[in-house]
């Protein structure tokens, strides 16, 4: 007997959301029946694609209507949690996939999980770094023993901020690495002046020390000059036995993992050819698939992305208190938010700006 499609939507028609919506209508098994935004420019632009969409300006009347059994949320981090708590809690789907960051603070990520585990959906955060192949590979070197037992690892982010790009270099060593428990973290940020992204505060620059329970250690590096020694966007994971070094995702389709062992040179294994919409399309394949029980875990599990979650507001709370913060983190809402409402981080230049409106991205070849 045929399989029934699975029913997806799409809430929040920026570039991320696009994205989703165009790769729904690829998926075999998957019938995208709708979008949402507020924003009527944005429903009319994916209208025009795909006319036989319902479009709606009202989030929980799609719900209400469509009872999708896939959610994307791809709206701005300050709606992913009320967005996904309503969902979770009234209208079931089988899978959400919330685009990262997952949440604004601590609080609101464990509040989502909890809604989602109480009402037997399954929650996923869009961290689809984790599906590039040379992150695989890495991976699978790491576990397979090729640099012995890992002690370090370095990751640069050329732009972007914690809350935005940082999350994705940080998920997809935290991949690399097995996703060990983080143990501790030590940070410490810059904002001078009053930067956001996606209508949400943002620090010019980030760096910083994560300690995980298994002795591997993380050097994080976010906005940072470049180092002019090496090319410092090379991701690199450093072992008993030889290093791995991986360019940035940010930088092209063609990667190359680079294995350097001690007395045996240096061997490259490079990784399929990869496009965006190849990235995009199993993740959301993943999604669809761990949806309907095919598969039994999903490397953008949200128990997963929760301790990303946890490390990222560690790391602002090391910056505000000037300490090392062991987890599991207490503090429940953003010390970021907190230490400009203190005034512990005061804007020196004013004039607010945001850096990811500045410029709206092209979606693929559709715009």
């Amino acid at each position: 007997m045929p399989i029934e499609p699975l029913r997806a939507a799409v809430v929040g028609l920026n570039w991320a959301g696009r994205q989703h919506a165009q790769t729904y209508t690829q998926l075999e098994d998957v019938q995208l029946t709708a979008v949402c935004d507020v924003d009527l420019q944005a429903l009319d632009r994916v209208g025009r694609w795909f006319p036989h969409l319902h479009r709606y300006r009202d989030y929980e009347q799609m719900l209400a209507e469509e009872q999708p059994d896939l959610l994307s949320i791809a709206t701005p981090q300050r709606w992913h949690a009320p967005h996904t708590i309503l969902a979770a809690t009234r209208y079931l789907p089988r899978a959400i996939l919330c685009e990262k960051p997952m949440a604004g603070s601590l609080g609101e990520a464990r509040a989502m999980l909890a809604a989602c585990e109480r009402n037997g959906v399954k929650l996923a955060i869009g961290h689809m770094m984790r599906w590039y192949t040379v992150h695989e590979q890495a991976r699978a070197l790491v576990a397979d023993g090729a640099i012995g037992t890992p002690l370090t690892a370095t990751v640069c982010l050329e732009e972007g901020g914690l809350m935005n790009n940082g999350t994705h270099v940080l998920s997809y060593m935290q991949y690399v690495l097995g996703d060990p428990d983080p143990e501790w973290v030590i940070a410490n940020v810059q904002r001078r002046s009053d930067r956001h992204e996606r209508g949400w505060p943002n620090e010019e620059i980030s760096g910083g020390l994560i300690s995980f329970t298994n002795g591997v250690r993380i050097s994080f590096e976010g906005d940072m000059p470049p180092n002019p020694v090496y090319d410092w966007q090379y991701q690199t994971v450093t072992g008993t036995d030889g290093v791995l070094m991986w360019p940035s995702a940010f930088l092209a389709p063609d990667f190359a993992v680079r294995l350097v062992r001690r007395g045996r040179g240096v061997t490259e294994t490079p990784a399929p050819t990869q496009t965006l919409d190849n990235v995009f399309l199993r993740e959301l394949d993943g999604l669809a698939r761990w949806a309907r029980g095919d598969l039994n875990d999903n490397r953008n599990d949200a128990h997963l992305a929760i301790k990303n979650q946890e490390i990222l507001m560690a790391m602002y709370e090391s910056a505000r208190t000037h300490t090392l913060v062991r987890l599991p983190l207490r503090t429940m809402g953003s010390p970021l938010i907190e230490a400009i409402a203190t005034g512990e981080l005061p804007v020196e230049f004013p004039g607010r700006y945001d850096t990811r409106y500045a410029v709206d991205k092209p979606l693929r070849s559709r715009d």
